[in-house]
Parts: structure tokens; sequence; C-alpha cells
């Protein structure tokens, strides 16, 4: 832990997304006990950084996530608004570093997930990736990938620092037994149970699940629980799963104290992500214990390997079908994945991911950390 005599570090995070994702409060709750001070800021809405800097003073580091918040819009003529937007950012960050501001920026996917404008987006990450001083990923792959797609200089990628998604030990109570997880969902305790948890986007690809599971034969349940995006992905969803009663939907936003219900009774989670750089779903279900089935994509193959699942070829259009043929078929497989996985997650501490992040800031970190 760092000493307390020693400078603290004031730092402005944005956007603030803490209401949706708790990897930002367990990010800033640990940097406090290492000598950083987080503020949290949603920014403003004509020039959202300088508006947090304005309303919270200039810090010593900026640390950006989620970019598409600031050049993503759904405007008539998208792609002239993402260009104009990117201008913006750039130029506040410019702004920032001549008032002597370091900034980092946590890289958590390549791309906005629905791909708006794919094209512009990709030039306006090479231009801010050339304008930060660190780049933060949660994996090695991630580091290659984010070099390769954004076409960074070595001297650029030379900036990337690899700091792992933390776990979520102490965020949702996991206290419920699966046999009463089971008990409360109606779900017989012999019948092998896979199922999506999280918010349902059209890249999560959920009704291509539904699909593909109703071609695994056998006496299986699928679960698809979260909120979904828009009405349509929800009548997509319903559409899918109306003609087998295997396929349990439930489309709701689910309270934090409910979420160990559906992750105990559950043998595997299963993402069918059609793109991903890193997933905390991934992490939510090893912290869990809970065996994965995903695409071998980003950090998943690392994070997740054989050891703690079934991982697919996403080119290949049988993949899914077999890996879930796969899981469904060795329930005992799949329980040692999940203790695998449960170790494998406490490995993710907060507290060392809190002094990782700390040397990033002060720019003392090198590239590799297994944290």
């Amino acid at each position: 832990m760092t000493d307390p005599d020693d400078d603290r570090i004031s730092v402005l995070m944005c956007p603030d997304y803490r209401d949706s994702n708790p990897y930002q409060s367990e990010l800033i709750e640990a940097l406090a006990t290492h000598g950083v001070d987080v503020t949290a800021t949603k920014g403003g809405w004509a020039f959202p950084l300088l508006a947090g800097v304005r309303r919270h003073g200039v810090p010593d580091v900026l640390h950006l996530h989620w970019l598409h918040r600031f050049v993503i819009t759904e405007r008539r003529f998208s792609a002239v608004f993402t260009v104009l937007l990117g201008v913006r950012l750039c130029f506040e960050l410019v702004l920032l570093r001549a008032l002597g501001v370091r900034i980092v920026w946590t890289v958590h996917n390549l791309l906005d997930h629905e791909r708006t404008t794919p094209h512009s987006e990709l030039v306006i990450r090479h231009a801010v990736a050339r304008l930060v001083d660190r780049l933060v990923v949660h994996c090695e792959a991630a580091a290659t990938l984010v070099g390769r797609t954004y076409r960074l200089p070595e001297r650029v990628s030379e900036r990337i620092r690899v700091v792992a998604h933390g776990n979520f030990e102490d965020v949702y109570e996991n206290d419920v037994s699966r046999s009463t997880a089971r008990e409360r969902l109606d779900l017989s305790s012999d019948i092998p149970v896979v199922a999506f948890f999280g918010l349902i986007r059209p890249y999560k690809n959920v009704p291509a699940l539904i699909e593909t599971f109703k071609r695994v034969p056998g006496d299986a349940r699928l679960l698809v629980v979260g909120n979904p995006w828009n009405e349509d992905v929800a009548n997509r969803v319903r559409a899918a799963s109306a003609d087998d009663d295997r396929v349990r939907t439930v489309l709701e936003y689910v309270p934090e104290d409910e979420i160990q219900v559906y992750m105990r009774a559950t043998d595997a989670v299963v993402l069918p992500f059609e793109s991903v750089l890193t997933s905390g779903s991934a992490v939510l279900a090893m912290t869990f214990g809970r065996a994965v089935v995903a695409p071998m994509m980003g950090c998943l193959p690392g994070l997740v390997g054989s050891e703690g699942g079934y991982l697919y070829d996403p080119e290949d259009p049988d993949g899914l079908r077999v890996a879930l043929r796969k899981a469904i078929d060795d329930r005992e497989q799949l329980r040692e994945m999940g203790r695998r996985n449960r170790k494998e997650a406490q490995e993710f501490d907060w507290d060392r991911i809190a002094e990782r992040t700390r040397d990033v800031y002060t720019l003392e970190a090198g590239r590799e950390c297994r944290c």
C-alpha cells in the first residue's frame, strides 16, 4: 500500500457510468487506499471534458473510459457529426495536455458495439491514442488488437499498459445455495441449465443463441435474463423463444440481490457475442464459479481458456451449437470448470489492480501485469 505521507494524485474520471456498471465504483474505492483521489463526472454538453475540469478543478490525471460516449450520435448524417465530435474531443485533450494534465484512456472495446460510424470512429480513436500518455487494456491480446486495429506506430503502442479487469467478489451477494436458487426458479435439480445474463444488446446475438439452443437435443434449459436494449430486440427475443418451452426469458432489469439466484441456478453462462474485447460478463460468471461458453475473441481465450469453459470459433457456423452440446452433455466437467473459474477470478483483486493503476497514472508501470 502507498505510504500515506506520499503525495496524493487527483484524477478526473469521465464519463461517469457508476450507476450502470460497478467497474468504476470498485476501481475508485480501491484507488482511494493507494493515495489517489478520484472524481467521476458526466461532463457537460458543449465541451464535456472541459466542463468537468471547470466544475472540479484541474486534475493531475484525466482518465477516459468508453470513448463512444463523446463521439457517437444517432442524429442524421451521423458520420459527419462523429467527425466533428472527434475534433472537439481532440481539441479538449490538446488543451488539457497544455495545462499539464496526464491523460489515460482505458480501451474497453475496439469500437462502439453498434458500429454506427466505424470508419470515422477508427480515425478518431487513432488520433486520441496519439494524444494520451497511456492506454490501458485488460489483457495482452487486447494490447495487440488495439495496436493493430488503430494502426498505431510503435512509439504509441509502447504506451499501452495491461491491467486486469477486477472481479465482482464484494459487489453482489453470493450466499444462496444452488438447490435454493433452483427451487426459487422452479428448475429441476437434475436438468442442465445454461444462461445468458446481462443487458440484451444487438451485438450480443441473443436471438441467434435461442435459435441455436433449439437445435440442441435433450432435456436442458436456457435462461435469457436481462433488460432488452430496445423494443425491437425484445420482440426478436420473444419471437425466437415462443415455440420452445425449454427456453425461459426474463426480459427486465434484475435487482442486484437477485443476480445470485440466476447465477447459482445455472451450470454455465453463455456469451454468444458478435464482437468483444473485454467481457465483464465473463468475469461476473467466473466470480460466481460458473463455466463460460463464448467465442474465441479478445481477452476471452486467455481469461477462460480450455479449462474454464467451451470456446468456439466465431467463424464456424456450427461452433456455438457444438459448444452448447458439449456443455450440456457433461455437467461434472462444468462443475470442475466453475471451480477453476472461481479460483481464477479471486486473483483479480481490486487492491492490486488499484496499485497497478496508480503506477499507470505516474507513468511508471511496465507493460505486463497479472493483477
